[in-house]
């Protein structure tokens, strides 16, 4: 249609994840949609990956830590004291905090089953529960307004309100929750086996090479998949386009 979009420069801690010198917004029209940032699979990974890894597997890798050096109750302790503190930095930091709220909520259950079994195996056992519980929610979402994948989506990148609440972003979002869905159904299905087939600590170990690295590579299939849908939208793309010009750039509209 030839109209042109003026590009620009949005200062450094713009937004929940804040942008890099140089990244672009789009003003297409008075009061268009703007991007704080382009959707860059590696900047989200470096800004959102630690945090998730963090509130994901942290309190687990603290109870375990506290739990070899010290004891079963030492341990627990220390999980939910680390989720805990945590939760309280994300809100004062004023990050939505909707994953550390989940992980803060599974800390507690696996407290009060630790202290209630008194045993150290159990106490990680409850992982294989908590993914079947995970499976199921997340899976069950699809059936809703907001599939799961979008209940944490601003704690990754901050879409602007017009985005989110678009058909484009209900896409996405549906085709991602159902691959974490999946994902955390088949772990727990190797925890499983893990459990019944190795000691304690094998089994500690293989949480931990099912949680992290797995975490970080669905975060970056998530981030990767979702612009790929925006970025083809008859909608969407000129903005994703134009959030990936050099700054000062002009972007011819269509």
């Amino acid at each position: 249609m030839g109209r042109e979009a003026e590009v620009h420069d949005v200062q450094p801690g713009d937004g929940v994840l804040g942008a890099q010198p140089g990244a672009v917004t789009l003003d297409s029209q008075p009061g268009g949609v703007a991007l704080p940032a382009p959707i860059g699979v590696a900047a989200v990974v470096r800004r959102a990956g630690p945090r998730l890894v963090r509130d994901g597997f942290g309190p687990l890798a603290i109870f375990f830590a506290g739990w070899k050096l010290i004891g079963l109750t030492a341990g627990i302790l220390m999980a939910l004291a680390f989720g805990l503190t945590i939760f309280i930095h994300e809100r004062r930091a004023g990050r939505p905090a909707a994953v550390v709220r989940l992980a803060l909520l599974l800390v507690a259950i696996r407290a009060i089953v630790g202290f209630t079994s008194g045993s150290a195996r159990v106490y990680l056992a409850q992982e294989i529960a908590i993914d079947v519980l995970l499976g199921s929610a997340v899976l069950a979402s699809l059936r809703t307004r907001r599939p799961f994948a979008s209940w944490f989506a601003e704690d990754v990148y901050p879409f602007p309100d017009e985005m989110r609440e678009s058909e484009t972003f209900t896409q996405a979002m549906r085709r991602v929750t159902l691959v974490w869905g999946a994902y955390f159904f088949a772990r727990g299905l190797v925890r499983v086996v893990a459990l019944l087939t190795l000691s304690t600590d094998r089994y500690a170990l293989v949480i931990a090479l099912t949680d992290a690295p797995f975490l970080i590579a669905l975060l970056a299939w998530s981030v990767y998949h979702t612009s790929t849908v925006f970025r083809a939208s008859d909608q969407w793309g000129a903005v994703m386009t134009a959030a990936e010009q050099p700054a000062g750039t002009p972007i011819a509209g269509g």
